[in-house]
């Protein structure tokens, strides 16, 4: 079910959402005057678990403005949410008590990331227009038109908020011509 509203969101949107190298490439092989252009490249901080109810409830909101979701689905995905951890006959419990968590190495929990990611993706398009940016998984990369420090400094931080806002941290850089992402290093200078 996520896999096909996911799919339904990308087709819709046109965000970047990539899923290989290979989509990676082709993004940066558009880029038009290189030269002229930086790097902001990020990555989202321990997003599986950090993911909320209420991050993944916008999520869904998000995702239903595109393609309706039927109750049973919206109860299916919620409902699987559930997770329960034993060892050694003994339940582990939550800090919080809640029993709510994105599972890390499950297909599952990969969709609930990349339905999360295009809602961030839309943020970030609608926040930073400047930037075409997109994520893979908990990777982020986009590019921009050369700016003076102290602006893409003052856009640093406001994605730093952005992301803050949602309950997420990220390590960010900016203003870089090189940026080593997946598999590849992509270099404005040199193309």
């Amino acid at each position: 079910k996520l896999q096909e509203i996911n799919q339904k969101v990308r087709e819709s949107t046109n965000l970047h959402q990539w899923r290989n190298t290979s989509t990676v490439l082709s993004w940066f092989k558009n880029i038009r005057r290189k030269s002229e252009s930086r790097f902001v490249q990020l990555d989202i901080v321990d997003f599986y678990p950090s993911i909320s109810e209420e991050l993944l409830s916008k999520s869904l909101d998000y995702a239903q403005t595109i393609t309706p979701i039927d109750a049973a689905t919206l109860e299916i995905i919620t409902h699987s949410r559930k997770s329960l951890l034993f060892s050694e006959g003994c339940p582990w419990v939550k800090k919080d008590g809640s029993l709510f968590d994105v599972t890390m190495g499950s297909y599952d929990g990969a969709e609930v990331c990349e339905l999360v990611g295009l809602y961030l993706l839309n943020q970030m398009k609608n926040v930073f227009p400047v930037i075409d940016f997109g994520l893979y998984r908990d990777d982020g990369l986009g590019n921009y038109k050369r700016m003076p420090g102290p602006q893409a400094e003052k856009m640093r931080k406001n994605i730093i908020k952005l992301f803050k806002d949602n309950g997420l941290r990220i390590t960010i850089v900016m203003n870089e011509c090189i940026a080593n992402f997946l598999d590849a290093t992509l270099n404005l200078t040199t193309g």
